[in-house]
């Protein structure tokens, strides 16, 4: 128990570590890659959690809705691991890396039980706007009924030119 005291009093505490760019033998290019590579993922990561956020605004009604904020959340905690990752090269934060990855792993499973669970559910899912044949028969009888309007309207613009 004093070890995860310890750990939490020292969470920010990087004089325990040297930063990541005098460990080892970092080649300017390798480390640059290692870090640009981390700051994309890191840009990536953010990026797809507010796309599926906008989508989850714009169609109310979403079915699984806590599915959706659970990927949301896997996907900004596995972005937030690799921007640190990049951090880390200047600030040895390794404790509050260990945290997040730690609480990435917990998001993680927590989405795969979720994925599980609604799995099934999710494939035996019908849209509500077309989940019985009447409502495509209508829709398709609306089709042709506008098909037909079109026709009529070409042979009186035919007979007028």
């Amino acid at each position: 128990m004093s070890e995860i005291t310890e750990f939490f009093q020292k969470l920010l505490d990087t004089s325990d570590w040297p930063a990541r760019w005098v460990c080892g033998k970092w080649s300017d290019f390798h480390g640059w890659l290692y870090i640009g590579s981390d700051v994309a993922i890191w840009l990536a990561y953010f990026i797809i959690p507010v796309v599926i956020i906008w989508f989850v605004q714009k169609r109310p009604n979403v079915p699984f809705l806590p599915v959706f904020w659970l990927f949301a959340a896997f996907i900004i905690f596995c972005g937030t691991t690799h921007i640190l990752d990049a951090i880390i090269f200047w600030w040895p934060a390794y404790r509050l890396s260990a945290l997040i990855r730690f609480m990435t792993a917990l998001i993680s499973f927590a989405t795969v039980f979720a994925l599980i669970r609604d799995l099934p559910k999710l494939l035996d899912y019908k849209s509500s706007g077309l989940s019985n044949n009447s409502e495509i028969n209508k829709l398709k009888n609306q089709l042709i009924e506008k098909e037909m309007e079109i026709e009529v309207l070409k042979e009186k613009i035919i007979k007028l030119s």
